[in-house]
């Protein structure tokens, strides 16, 4: 795997502890990124940048974390979650359309839609999924334990990602009930492929301590489960540690990504085919699997972000 520099720019404010660049679902030529920790709240935007040179091409003040973000299918608007608030945001002129406050749940990592009225929003370790109108501006909660994903899986049917209960939870919104799809063990993140198969990568419990909370740390596993039968897994287990997974959209390689380094595993070659390190200083921020991009920033200066080709 060789690495070419693109551009490097610095940013207005850092996006360490922020949100994760996002690319834009309808134009592959841009993406979005969101100020992060550091930054002083009046001055907070999410911000559109282009791929081809990294220019800032527009932006919209939130002054707070933007949390996630969620593209309706129309193309028109994108929701901006905040702290304690939801941005609806014209994405032709990145003008906010309305901002919803009251009875908002806070921190929510995770949002998926209905895309005619509704809002599933919720926290990677709250007990609550948050079921949010915002066409009447009010919502209700549905009591479940950590969430590590939330996808849209047919007209009201979204399936949950539970990781600290080791499940795979399947909501109505019809009905409001949850029934579970999918049982295994304890895991830290989770994907779900084109072609239906399930990616988890493992996880164990770190207990609380008087200066930090309880936490699910990733291991060294991946569980992949298939989609016909739910009984057929594979374990692949690495001897290296990594802190995420990424699989490629047509489902031949999954990435393992930690701090500067990546490595390619070939599903087909059942081993790892290639493997990349940045310099010391850089963190790997995102990589785009389908434009063979790959963003990162500097631990020294955070302001720094740089773009590859890979």
């Amino acid at each position: 795997m060789n690495l070419t520099k693109l551009w490097t720019i610095e940013l207005k404010n850092g996006i360490y502890g922020g949100l994760k660049p996002i690319i834009d679902p309808f134009d592959e030529g841009k993406f979005y990124i969101a100020d992060g920790w550091g930054s002083a709240y009046p001055s907070m935007k999410l911000r559109q940048l282009s791929f081809e040179n990294g220019k800032e091409l527009k932006t919209v003040l939130i002054k707070n974390s933007v949390r996630c973000l969620y593209f309706t299918p129309d193309q028109h608007y994108i929701f901006a979650v905040s702290d304690n608030k939801i941005f609806q945001i014209d994405r032709t002129d990145f003008a906010v359309k309305k901002k919803f406050e009251k009875g908002i749940q806070k921190y929510n990592d995770y949002i998926a839609s209905n895309d005619k009225d509704t809002l599933l929003l919720m926290n990677f370790v709250s007990d609550f999924l948050f079921v949010y109108n915002y066409k009447t501006e009010k919502g209700i909660k549905k009591k479940l334990k950590s969430c590590r994903g939330i996808i849209k899986d047919g007209q009201n049917n979204f399936l949950i990602f539970s990781s600290r209960t080791g499940t795979v939870l399947r909501y109505d919104l019809a009905t409001n009930k949850l029934t579970e799809a999918l049982k295994l063990d304890i895991y830290c993140s989770a994907y779900k492929g084109n072609s239906g198969k399930f990616y988890f990568h493992c996880g164990k419990i770190v207990d609380a301590t008087s200066n930090t909370h309880e936490e699910i740390v990733g291991i060294n596993k991946v569980l992949i489960v298939s989609p016909l039968d739910k009984t057929l897994r594979v374990e692949i287990s690495f001897e290296f540690d990594f802190s995420r997974i990424l699989i490629s959209e047509n489902e031949d390689v999954m990435y393992l990504l930690n701090k500067n380094r990546i490595w390619v595993y070939s599903f087909k070659e059942k081993q790892i085919i290639d493997h990349l390190k940045l310099n010391e200083e850089a963190i790997i921020a995102q990589l785009f699997d389908k434009k063979n991009i790959l963003l990162s920033y500097d631990w020294d200066n955070k302001k720094m972000l740089t773009c590859w080709r890979i």
